[in-house]
């Protein structure tokens, strides 16, 4: 008799979708991919595994995709109400379903974003950020659900970034390659906590496999931490790029607070016109051409809430995983850094030739 299968919501995100191909290649038995859209199925849908509806704001979805299933790995993220509302009706469906083990996928975030070490025990603090505070209410359910007798192992994850990742990745070599460089060494002295994908892959592998109940929140991070202009540097290099130059902090900010502006009608424009932007876009080519200048300007900009994150000196150990679940980060920046440019590569994202 085959095995149940373990259900991974999320499965076409870049988290998920990772996770279902370890999980798959690790021969953990048969897994199943939930995912709320089949565009977004392209890359799990190379591989021999199940692959079902899952809309985690839908119990009916839901109770079709936990059908059987001996565990939930919960990594689907979007709004606030998909990221709170949507995981309680998850650990809904799951009490329903009687699924005896559930991984929570949640996020650093949820610490709020201030210099310190945060182990487990540090407080939660809603900051008026969107997403962060979202995570929070998604975590106080799992505290609900705990108490009604469900088993839920939370996992914060640091910044994950390897193949798949957009924001620290791909927008970042994105970045690097066009040439304009406008972060000093200044304002990227923070901290930069990597954790590389397939390290939260194996944290969420030994969630599930610890034989006692794992009613415990742990933080998921890397094996080093350095600044963020280090690893800007590193992936640099690993580029093949020329060295960074070196930009003053007035420049930086200087050219921020000219972009603002601009960052912000674009915005306005796009929420309030999609349509007469995507018309101009597809019948002028000067339009075409005048809006993806705008796009690259802004993209190649820093934001002031970038400068903070950047400068922000925040550390989160992994003690506790290590100690009760035996996880231990086995992926160093260089490492992950090299395997993030050869995928890169891959899909055509290179030093321009010239």
């Amino acid at each position: 008799m085959s095995a149940a299968p373990i259900l991974v919501t999320g499965a076409g995100g870049f988290i998920g979708g990772r996770i279902v191909e370890i999980l798959h290649a690790s021969g953990r038995g048969p897994v199943r991919a939930g995912v709320r859209r089949w565009s977004t199925a392209a890359q799990v849908g190379r591989l021999p595994v199940d692959i079902v509806n899952c809309d985690v704001e839908n119990l009916d979805s839901l109770a079709a995709a936990m059908d059987g299933v001996r565990a939930v790995v919960h990594c689907a993220v979007g709004t606030p109400t998909v990221n709170a509302v949507g995981t309680r009706t998850v650990l809904e469906a799951a009490r329903r379903a009687g699924v005896p083990r559930i991984v929570h996928l949640s996020t650093i975030d949820v610490y709020g974003r201030g210099d310190g070490t945060y182990n487990e025990e540090a407080p939660r603090k809603r900051e008026g950020a969107v997403y962060g505070d979202s995570k929070i209410a998604a975590e106080e359910a799992v505290e609900e659900y705990r108490s009604m007798g469900s088993n839920v192992a939370v996992l914060r994850p640091t910044i994950v970034y390897g193949p798949g990742s957009v924001s620290w990745t791909v927008e970042f070599a994105e970045r690097l390659l066009a040439g304009t460089w406008l972060l000093s060494d200044e304002d990227t002295s923070g901290l930069c906590n990597l954790v590389y994908v397939d390290d939260v892959a194996a944290a969420v592998l030994r969630a599930l496999e610890t034989p006692a109940p794992c009613n415990e929140t742990f933080n998921v991070n890397g094996p080093e931490t350095i600044t963020w202009a280090a690893y800007f540097r590193t992936l640099n290099d690993a580029l093949g790029l020329p060295p960074l130059p070196t930009v003053s902090r007035g420049r930086s900010h200087l050219a921020a607070r000219a972009m603002a502006p601009v960052r912000t009608t674009a915005k306005w424009v796009l929420r309030r016109a999609p349509g007469l932007v995507m018309g101009l876009y597809q019948k002028s080519a000067l339009a075409r051409k005048l809006m993806k200048g705008a796009e690259s300007a802004i993209k190649q900009t820093p934001t002031a809430g970038e400068f903070h994150l950047y400068s922000i000196n925040a550390q989160f150990p992994t003690t506790k995983a290590e100690r009760l679940i035996g996880f231990k980060p086995a992926i160093g920046v260089a490492e992950g850094v090299k395997l993030s440019v050869a995928w890169l590569r891959h899909i055509g994202i290179e030093r321009p030739r010239g």
